[in-house]
């Protein structure tokens, strides 16, 4: 049976923690053109959440970022949208300083036109706060995230991470790392087990990455995870499916478990 959340969270039409596991789409373009593209695409799968990687994009000036993210919105009008700047310490497409990413999320989050927006927990509290308010000011859900594309650390190091992203007001908290062996997929299913259990109202989006990690995108909702996410037309982290798959697989299991 599912572990769904004490209160679930609506975003337009995706319900995080309730009885059914979300998936999510990557947007992973680097022009205007090609952005619509694949969230055309992506509408055509019926994801229940878009995530736009604007990491990848080529041209990260605010007027461009504003364009782009009115152009999404209008492709994708029901679907819960993601906005990403990743930072190239947790995955991101390229460099770029911390206060340019400030700037432009910033701006992002006063456009209107997304209803989330991941941020990662180590850039800091004195960089996370200020955004965290600003999105809730302007009613945009906050995940915060944590990535380690080397290794999975200890569990405590892990349920750390879970707690300082409550404390510092995640609406969902994220972890994604890489397993070096199976006992890896098997602490990070055991940590979502355990943050589900710690903190019962925060929806959690968890998974080991790569081809040993597929398990907890597949079956990691079983354990506490509310959304994973899944190819659309390219993939924004190593493991990820396409989505009839990752739907087919996760909907077989939703009907035995």
């Amino acid at each position: 049976m599912r572990l769904c959340t004490s209160t679930s969270l609506i975003v337009r039409n995706a319900e995080f923690g309730g009885p059914a596991p979300l998936i999510c789409v990557p947007l992973v373009a680097g022009n205007q053109a090609e952005l619509l593209q694949q969230a055309t695409f992506a509408r055509a799968l019926s994801p229940d959440v878009v995530e736009w990687r604007a990491d990848a994009f080529d041209d990260l000036s605010l007027d461009s970022i504003a364009r782009a993210a009115n152009e999404v919105r209008g492709v994708l009008p029901r679907e819960a949208l993601i906005f990403t700047l990743r930072a190239q310490e947790e995955g991101g497409a390229k460099p770029l300083p911390q206060t340019t990413r400030g700037e432009i999320v910033r701006s992002v989050l006063r456009s209107g036109h997304l209803d989330i927006v991941d941020v990662e927990l180590g850039n800091g509290p004195d960089f996370v706060g200020p955004i965290v308010r600003l999105a809730h000011e302007q009613g945009v859900r906050v995940i915060l995230s944590f990535h380690d594309f080397q290794k999975t650390p200890a569990n405590e190091v892990l349920l750390t991470a879970i707690s300082d992203m409550v404390a510092q007001g995640a609406d969902i908290a994220k972890l994604a790392c890489m397993p070096l062996e199976p006992g890896d997929v098997l602490r990070l299913l055991e940590v979502t087990l355990t943050a589900r259990r710690m903190f019962p109202a925060i929806p959690l989006c968890t998974m080991s990455m790569g081809g040993l990690g597929i398990l907890t995108r597949t079956a990691g909702f079983l354990f506490g995870s509310d959304m994973s996410f899944a190819v659309g037309q390219a993939a924004s982290a190593p493991g990820q499916i396409p989505i009839a798959d990752l739907r087919a697989m996760i909907a077989a299991l939703h009907r035995h478990a």
